[in-house]
């Protein structure tokens, strides 16, 4: 995370989620908000979603899932992202259809947020301007 810039955030569907209402919503409020987001688009894999992540310099990447793989995707971000040697510096959150019961689960993956559907933006945006603070003050 990084204070002399705007907050980079990587929008992604993986898979054949084809379901793009709310990340299209998340996507347009973050910009609102003043952060610049970087859509993937459909149909990604970890690899694809990783290798932008790193390319784009985001500092988070915000996951949509409606198809219940949310652990077994999280589970291959966060394991490619500390392969390449990132995971400090790019945070991993999920969204859509997530049990409550599997948020400890993504935690204990290194996932830092994960927001179920009809989550108020708001909410999501306060979550990322706190964790950009709390980042940026462990950084210096």
């Amino acid at each position: 995370m990084r204070k002399d810039r705007k907050i980079r955030i990587l929008l992604a569907k993986a898979g054949p989620d084809t379901h793009v209402r709310g990340i299209s919503i998340l996507m347009s409020r973050l910009r609102d908000a003043g952060m610049e987001t970087i859509y993937t688009g459909l149909y990604q894999s970890p690899e694809t979603i990783v290798n932008a992540a790193v390319q784009e310099d985001v500092d988070f990447i915000f996951l949509s899932s409606h198809l219940g793989r949310h652990l077994a995707l999280a589970q291959d971000i966060m394991a490619l992202l500390k392969k390449k040697g990132v995971e400090k510096r790019i945070a991993l959150a999920v969204g859509g259809v997530i049990p409550k019961r599997d948020f400890a689960t993504l935690k204990e993956l290194g996932v830092a947020g994960a927001f179920q559907p009809h989550t108020l933006v708001n909410i999501v945006i306060d979550f990322v301007n706190n964790y950009v603070v709390k980042a940026d003050k462990k950084a210096g």
